[in-house]
Parts: C-alpha cells; structure tokens; sequence
C-alpha cells in the first residue's frame, strides 16, 4: 500500500479536484479505494485547522460514527496526517469504494434524459427515509444533504460525504437541503412521509431554504465561472451560457459545453446578420425584433432565436436605469424558471451595448425549439389522452410557477411551443420568459391561457377541464344539473 500510494499520481485516477480537496481512486490487492486529499493553505485555512482539526481526521471519525450507528456509508480504511502529493503537503483518508454504483441525482437525471419513469421509486423513496431516520435516532446530522451525496449500489442506498456529518440533531435545515435537491423528482406524497416520519407540524407549502439555494446559483449568472462566461466583442459585451451539471431532456442546448473561442467566432457575424436584416422575421412590432437563425457550439449546428428589444414608450428610458436591460431582465426570468425545473426556451447568450455605461442596445439569444405554437397546434389531429394530457401539463407548469412564488403575465397561447417528444408525448415549453414577475398573483397565468385559447376553433370544453385539472388537481368538480339554464347557473 505504501508504494502504491507513492505512485498514485501514475496508476490512480483524479476523479475530482474543487482546489481544497482532491479525490483519487486506485486499486491494491484487487480491491478499489478511493483517497480524499485535503491540501493545507495559509492563512483563514490554517485558523480553520486549529479551530477544528484536520479535515482528514474529522471525515474518518464521523466516518466512523456512521458505521457505528449501522448508516450505510463508505468504510473508512486509514487516515495520513502529513501526506504529500505531487509536491503539495496536506492530510489524506482511505476509503473502500463501494463498486458499481451511482450517485443518485445522476442516476435520476439519466433517466429523466431517456425519457423514463424511477422504476424504484417508492423502494428508494423509502430507503433515504429510513436512512435519515437512523441518523436522526443517532443524533447525527449532515450539512450538505442532496441526492449527490446519496450513493446507490446493487439497489442499497448509502450516505457519502463523512466530512459534512456533525454531532447533535438532525436539524430541518437538513431536511429543506435534502427536500430541494429532490424537487424534479419526489411526489407531494414522498415529501409528507418523510415530513410526518422526521418532523412535526403541518409541511410548508414552500421549501423555506429554496430561495436561498437559487440565490446562490443566480449570483453565478453574471459570467467569470465554470457554468457562464464573459465575452466583450467591440462595444458589445455581456454572459454566454458554458455547460450545466443537469442537462433537460426539453433542451437539446443544455447538453452542449460552450467556449469563449466558439462565440467570439459565432457573434460577429451574428450581429452582422441581424444589423443587415437578414434573418429570419418571426415578430417585428414597435416592442421589439424577433428572428430566427443558426450558430455552431460546441460542434453543434443550433437553431436560435433571437430577441432585440426597443424602446417602445419614453418613459423605458428612465425606468431601466438600475434595472438592467430588458434582455438582461429576460436573461435572469429565464435561468429562474430553469432552475425550478420549468421547461422554457434555453438562454445561450445576452449582450449589451453602452455608452458612457448607459445601456443603448441589447440582445438575446435562445435555442429555438421545434414546434408549432399552442394557437396553431392542431388539436383535432391528437389522440384523446395525449391531446388530454397536453392540456394538465399547462395546467402543471402555471401551478409550479405560482407556487414557486413567480407569476406569469402573459402566458398565452402563442407564448407556448408544443414539443414532439417520442418518449413523453406532445410537452409544452414556455418560449416568452418576458412575462415573468417576481411577484405573486395566484391564477393569472391560467387566467390568461384561458382566455386567448378561446381563439382555438379546435379548442373544446373538455380541454378548458383538462387544464384546470392540472392546475387545480384536487379541487372538486361542479357539474349544474342539466335542467338549470346556462344563464341561471351562472347566476346561481
């Protein structure tokens, strides 16, 4: 073992490098493990070290404290206070991989990207609430509880990340982290079983830890990280879309991985494209340009939209100091609606031109999705059941976008795209992100769909029911007696 983990940098593989940790696997004896490198800093990490000890030593105790409280977990081999690797000085632990596995949000977003159901669901569903049961009973608790550090192998479910596990209950701020990271796939009923099992009280409506949890991603829209880029193109410059950890199954786009080298080929002639006119026209009003075009990223030809706001009214010159740009503002909608798992046009690019920093022009650019628009959708060429639910899948994403704490000012027809999914059927995707207010007004979306689908000669009672349904699942339905008027059971 000894040579073998001088020779790690050679034989094993660096499976992840986050600057203040490294984890390595390599193979001894016919057996895998994995290695956790905690490298040594200066300086707030050296305080850090005094205060609680070495990382190292703290992950193979609590490591330990799990297998002494039968948690299904990683067994922790040895701890190396003063390891060196590659020349760096820091503290390393052993761990016995736990092979094949996966991790679960990989595990579900696979499966979300091949368009099928969690064939486990209520199996696996059970297993994590047993799990955080036993550490609630052991008095333990866990500071970065999501589906990542869930591991799942040979149908067993085990809990990673021994570092995160500290002393004293298991607090609901666990619960919340847990809870949001399961959004995309645990049912209410999921969530109120495991509520009545570890807590007490009535469950929130609303994850209190979710805006926080956004608030964090938000802050990274701007550019200068891993997931989005800056790019400065003349008097032009703004944030492009990198790679995202989660590709959706509705965007083809989030698949793709972005450089700077693919858009700084891409964007001028781009923006020489949409100066000359000679894109597509999809909608020209005194609001605003919207065309269509073509770029390649990542290797890949993508079919874009591009939006250039005006100024329609005088007043929008003043009332965008401090706000942004209405591109930048539908740059922010559309990454909120992303991150609460809401199927909309992807965002790829936003730039903005200024002069002496005030915003003169702005553009925006999206993947185009396939389709026809709701209002020209033809309905009577559906099936029954898809056409049925079609229909409870707008009711479903104007519920979440209420219930998220957004609503959507005009979520009318022509602001959907039916998408032809082979596996999931006919899905709607919300392709004007515009509408979007942070501000809760219950039923305005539904509202409004429902008044411009009157337009739809195809458009039937029984769509209007099945909509509502999907918004209002548990609502009861009225049904008048047929032998009262219209007129008076309205009025009744």
């Amino acid at each position: 073992m000894e040579q073998t983990l001088r020779e790690l940098p050679r034989i094993g593989t660096l499976v992840k490098d986050r600057g203040y940790r490294q984890i390595w696997r390599f193979e001894h004896g016919g057996r895998a493990y994995y290695l956790k490198f905690y490298l040594r800093g200066g300086g707030r990490d050296a305080f850090r070290r005094l205060a609680r000890g070495s990382p190292a030593v703290l992950e193979f105790t609590r490591l330990q404290m799990l297998q002494k409280a039968k948690i299904p977990s990683p067994r922790a081999v040895a701890v190396l206070v003063g390891f060196k690797l590659q020349g760096r000085d820091g503290d390393a632990v052993i761990l016995e991989a736990i092979e094949p596995s996966v991790q679960l949000d990989h595990y579900f977003n696979e499966l979300e990207l091949r368009g099928e159901p969690i064939p486990d669901h209520l199996d696996l569903s059970r297993q994590i609430r047993e799990l955080i049961q036993h550490m609630a009973a052991a008095k333990l608790g866990h500071q970065d509880l999501h589906l990542g550090n869930l591991l799942l192998h040979d149908g067993r479910v085990f809990l990673l990340d021994g570092y995160a596990v500290r002393r004293g209950a298991l607090r609901l701020e666990d619960l919340f982290f847990l809870g949001h990271s399961t959004n995309a796939y645990a049912t209410r009923t999921d969530l109120l079983r495991a509520w009545d099992l570890l807590a007490s009280g009535t469950l929130p409506q609303r994850n209190p830890l979710s805006p926080r949890i956004r608030g964090e991603f938000l802050n990274r829209i701007g550019g200068g990280n891993r997931y989005f880029g800056r790019l400065r193109s003349g008097a032009w410059g703004g944030v492009f879309f990198r790679t995202t950890k989660f590709a959706h199954r509705w965007s083809a786009a989030s698949r793709l991985t972005v450089e700077e080298e693919d858009w700084r080929r891409e964007w001028p002639p781009l923006l020489r494209q949409i100066e000359a006119d000679e894109l597509q026209v999809l909608k020209r009003t005194r609001s605003g340009d919207v065309l269509a075009g073509e770029v390649t990223l990542g290797g890949q030809t993508v079919p874009i939209v591009v939006k250039r706001p005006r100024r329609r009214y005088w007043y929008r010159y003043l009332n965008e100091i401090g706000r942004g740009s209405r591109a930048w503002r539908g740059w922010v909608k559309a990454w909120n609606l992303i991150l609460r798992n809401l199927p909309t046009a992807w965002p790829l690019i936003v730039m903005d031109k200024r002069k002496l920093g005030y915003v003169t022009d702005s553009i925006i650019v999206y993947e185009r999705v396939p389709g026809p628009t709701m209002h020209r959708v033809d309905l009577d060429a559906m099936d029954e059941r898809p056409r049925d639910m079609l229909f409870r899948r707008l009711g479903r994403v104007l519920r979440k976008i209420d219930q998220t704490g957004l609503s959507h000012f005009d979520a009318k027809a022509s602001n959907w795209i039916v998408l032809d999914d082979p596996a999931m059927g006919a899905t709607p995707v919300l392709v004007d992100a515009d509408g979007v207010r942070f501000r809760r007004w219950t039923a305005l979306g539904i509202q409004r769909l429902l008044r411009s689908m009157k337009e739809h000669q195809q458009y039937t009672v029984q769509d209007s029911l099945a909509l509502c349904r999907g918004y209002a699942p548990w609502s009861p339905l009225r049904q008048e007696p047929a032998e009262v008027p219209a007129v008076q059971a309205a009025e009744g």
